[in-house]
């Protein structure tokens, strides 16, 4: 049985949706066209997160490794999809980014879990390769826009690195990442949160730089072979 949100969850809900909304509000007024994506977005990602939450259960049944390979690869292309928006040839970009996208996942993800980073289970692999494939999108997105500025690609790759980097330069001085406040909260040592997030952070970033790399060098290849 699955269990709904109670009132309190869904008053939280509602306040912290009014802050964006307030942050909308000011975007539209300042004539930023952004108002309307911030809104989209956030009921966009309302839907998602609900659906998710309701099917999670049937997630964290599945046992065989190419399922679990096979739904991270979904999140590879999707995530794909949305970084190529910001590409002067999308569907080429597209794929690259994939290519990229599921590089990070395949070499960050067997070898944390041969090593023992990280469990082999469907509960440990499912979430962070989304982790991964959200935040290898975002790099590559970066990059894409600053290639489209014509900034070149190491131009374009070096800003794409810099909230990653920024983020693991800054844990446990400014920042206070989510997985070590989580596992605090949930009554965790906090040596054994800090120790978890350290190996989040470290493989976010590897895999960002590695996401972003190979799909540079894919789209450089597509570019020579169609010309």
């Amino acid at each position: 049985m699955i269990a709904l949100p109670d009132a309190d969850t869904l008053m939280g809900l509602l306040a912290a949706w009014l802050l964006l909304g307030g942050a909308a509000m000011w975007a539209w007024r300042e004539k930023l066209d952004l108002g309307k994506r911030m809104l989209l977005a956030s009921l966009r990602g309302l839907v998602q997160l609900l659906v998710l939450a309701f099917i999670l259960h049937w997630i964290f049944d599945i046992r065989s490794h190419w399922a679990q390979a096979l739904l991270i690869l979904g999140f590879c292309i999707l995530a794909a999809r949305t970084s190529a928006a910001h590409h002067s040839t999308p569907r080429q970009a597209w794929l690259a980014a994939s290519i990229g996208l599921a590089a990070a996942c395949i070499v960050t993800l067997p070898w944390l879990a041969v090593s023992g980073a990280i469990d082999a289970d469907t509960r440990t692999l499912i979430p962070l390769g989304s982790m991964l494939a959200a935040n290898g999108m975002n790099t590559i997105s970066l990059m894409f826009n600053r290639m489209g500025d014509n900034g070149g690609a190491l131009a374009g790759l070096r800003q794409a690195m810099i909230p990653p980097v920024d983020t693991l330069r800054v844990a446990g001085l400014v920042h206070m990442p989510g997985i070590f406040v989580g596992m605090v909260l949930a009554g965790a040592a906090p040596m054994a949160a800090a120790s978890a997030q350290l190996v989040v952070l470290y493989m976010i970033v590897a895999s960002s730089f590695t996401a972003c790399m190979v799909s540079f060098l894919m789209l450089n290849h597509l570019s020579k072979a169609q010309a």
